[in-house]
């Protein structure tokens, strides 16, 4: 299939850090990445561990989930890294039922990580 997306996660939940101000990151991310052209789509990631008599979604803060093709896959990066300077990261490329994770990504290894992103997701079979 030419150009097929794939889909990224992208997680940078910090347990040290302000549960209101990862709200807001995550939901300024989330816009700003349903606005780009280059995003097929952007979601929030649902929170599996919500209690027996959860009322409603719950969402995980500082995780959001992305379809992009491969061409593409550079400018999301770009987006992300320029936004959350400073976040340790942790990534999930995935292609159908495949999956490659690239963790504990440093903030200093950001531009060294592109690299690793665009081969898991040819290894993939991203196109």
């Amino acid at each position: 299939m030419e150009n097929s997306p794939i889909t990224i996660t992208i997680n940078w939940q910090q347990d040290d850090d302000d549960a209101e101000r990862q709200e807001r990151q995550t939901e300024t991310l989330y816009r700003e990445l349903r606005q780009m052209d280059e995003v097929d789509a952007v979601n929030r990631v649902a929170d599996l561990n919500v209690p027996d008599g959860g009322m409603g979604a719950a969402w995980l803060w500082s995780v959001l989930q992305a379809e992009v093709t491969l061409e593409n896959l550079g400018k999301l990066y770009s987006v992300v890294r320029d936004r959350l300077p400073g976040k340790p990261m942790e990534f999930e490329v995935s292609n159908g039922d495949r999956k490659v994770v690239v963790k504990g990504v440093r903030p200093e290894a950001m531009d060294g990580t592109l690299e690793k992103l665009i081969a898991a997701a040819k290894e993939l079979g991203a196109n």
